[in-house]
């Protein structure tokens, strides 16, 4: 269902004039007048990936579609954080809209990702409630609103093979020349206004607004109003020391002291295309990843950074400040090899001569120009918890005990 309702979102927004383009990091990327927007399709909510798809958003908007049942505390936190978000009537809506608009001959004028245009909708609901049940199934719709002049239509009714006849109370009566009050709600609360450099949601007065529960890590401890704020790129600190401390004791024995030390990581996403000819062979090297390189030692660390911040709020504890070894320029080079690395292909062909059998073996690897990569220096608040005979080294945005010391000298468990 997934890829019927990308391929018919795919069609609406290329009808609607924009550029609509698959994506291997995201499902589509839809631009127009200059305008990026990238889509993540869902079938239910998941917060883990709501995160990573706002934490890869470098420019442009994000639009996350749920076909399924979502949770609302989650929905208003993607909304919270800049995302447009579609739910299963929303998708509707902007289906209906989108054949209308194509059986009038204005869906070159339909914005669907911009404020709304008041227009006469005596049509909207029965297309939106036609379009909705063509993909999920279910409900029924009269065949008069099949107009065979519509480009649009007839690439989606090729997607659904189910028609029913529509029950007489299920068609409530309205007034032709008057936009619905809660769709005029529904835009209101669409409609994106920028802050700080990237667009929010905006909420009207009469839309109550409550507060998300909680969905990620546990929120950071309360600081005292003597806390220190220093004005670094990085994850909140969310566990304070006596936490540190009491996570440390088992791995210890005997607490002697605790230090705040704030690390530098290089967090990176990348994409790879790249496709190779030899012979009558095409060999295909594709492939993502993301993840997080120390910068005081070069490892790879298992680290997931959801929330990063700015700036980072601190205790006023005695802390130390470690200064990255490599620069962007090295850090980046140094990945770009790594990823090269790990998508070089070694292939044997087999080719027959007479009765003989000979082998090739050809490497195949991707060029500097086939990758993508984002590269940023985010710094991690570590608490080192200290013993008669080691110590311990706890993350302090997500209280787990680090398998690898941050430094190469460290005296580790």
């Amino acid at each position: 269902m997934k890829q019927d309702l990308v391929r018919i979102l795919k069609d609406i927004f290329t009808s609607a004039g924009y550029s609509a383009v698959d994506s291997y990091q995201h499902d589509l990327v839809a631009e127009k007048n200059g305008q990026k927007t990238y889509i993540k399709f869902a079938n239910h909510s998941d917060i883990a990936e709501v995160n990573s798809f706002i934490n890869m958003l470098t420019d442009g908007e994000g639009l996350y579609v749920i076909t399924g049942r979502a949770d609302r505390d989650l929905l208003q936190h993607a909304q919270n954080a800049g995302l447009r978000v579609w739910g299963r009537d929303d998708v509707a809506l902007q289906i209906g809209k989108a054949v209308l608009a194509d059986i009038e001959g204005s869906a070159g004028e339909l914005d669907l990702l911009g404020d709304p245009v008041k227009k006469t909708v005596s049509k909207v609901d029965e297309v939106a409630q036609m379009a909705i049940n063509a993909i999920f199934g279910g409900g029924s719709v009269k065949e008069e609103f099949l107009e065979p002049e519509s480009s649009l239509m007839a690439r989606m009714s090729q997607r659904s093979e189910r028609t029913m006849e529509r029950a007489p109370e299920r068609m409530p009566e309205r007034e032709p020349e008057r936009e619905p009050e809660w769709m005029q709600e529904r835009f209101m609360q669409r409609a994106p206004e920028r802050v700080n450099g990237r667009y929010a949601e905006r909420v009207p007065e009469r839309v109550p607004v409550e507060s998300p529960a909680v969905m990620q890590e546990p929120p950071a401890p309360a600081l005292s109003p003597d806390s220190i704020v220093l004005n670094l790129r990085g994850t909140p600190l969310k566990v304070s020391k006596d936490h540190a401390i009491s996570i440390a004791k088992p791995h210890i024995l005997t607490y002697q002291d605790a230090i705040l030390k704030l690390v530098p990581f290089w967090q990176y996403d990348y994409q790879l295309k790249s496709e190779q000819r030899y012979r009558s062979k095409i060999v295909d090297i594709s492939g993502e990843g993301s993840g997080c390189l120390n910068a005081l030692n070069g490892h790879g660390e298992d680290l997931v950074l959801h929330d990063v911040r700015d700036s980072i709020a601190i205790p006023d504890v005695p802390y130390e400040l470690r200064q990255s070894m490599s620069t962007k320029d090295e850090a980046r080079k140094n990945m770009l090899a790594r990823i090269i690395d790990e998508h070089t292909k070694d292939l044997r062909f087999d080719n027959t001569q007479g009765d003989a059998i000979i082998s090739e073996h050809k490497r195949f690897k991707p060029s500097l120009s086939d990758i993508h990569l984002n590269i940023d220096l985010v710094y991690v608040p570590i608490w080192e918890v200290k013993g008669p005979r080691n110590s311990v080294e706890i993350n302090g945005y997500t209280a787990e005990i680090l398998r690898n010391p941050v430094d190469d000298d460290a005296e580790f468990v």
